[in-house]
């Protein structure tokens, strides 16, 4: 079977704006998202009170300021996890599956095998994902890596 591979999350969705993901549901391909959850960004762990290591990549590209605009996207996903009884990155997680992606999620602990295991059972209603995306737009934060070209 083939397969796309590409950075897709809440903060960066160009292959789902140029038509790669529907290209590759049309076609009956697997759409491989990588970057879910930011490097961690989107997991709810970090804030502008706690951003992540200054002079690193991940500093670099969420600091105090990116964090700050993040604030209402994490509530959203706080919200609407909560009436999942999951949390902020199964959220995440659970979005990029409803989109039709396979995400691949990067794991430090046990735990966060049995969370992402978790966002496979959660259901997001259209106007879940709606108030994600909104929210997500809003916060006028795109996150692209140097590697990446434009799509559209």
């Amino acid at each position: 079977m083939a397969w796309a591979l590409h950075h897709y999350s809440l903060l960066y969705r160009s292959s789902e704006e140029a038509g790669i993901i529907e290209y590759c549901k049309a076609n009956e391909m697997l759409f491989f998202s990588y970057m879910v959850l930011e490097q961690g960004a989107l997991t709810s762990k970090y804030s502008a009170q706690n951003p992540f290591k200054a002079g690193t990549r991940r500093g670099d590209a969420f600091n105090e300021e990116v964090f700050a605009k993040l604030e209402n996207l994490i509530e959203v996903m706080r919200e609407i996890g909560f009436g999942h009884q999951v949390n902020p990155a199964e959220i995440a997680i659970t979005w990029a599956i409803a989109k039709g992606t396979l995400p691949i999620i990067g794991v430090t602990k046990p735990s966060h095998i049995a969370s992402a295991i978790s966002a496979i059972d959660v259901k997001l209603t259209n106007k879940e994902i709606e108030d994600l995306e909104q929210a997500a737009k809003s916060s006028d934060v795109e996150i692209r890596g140097s590697w990446e070209n434009s799509m559209i």
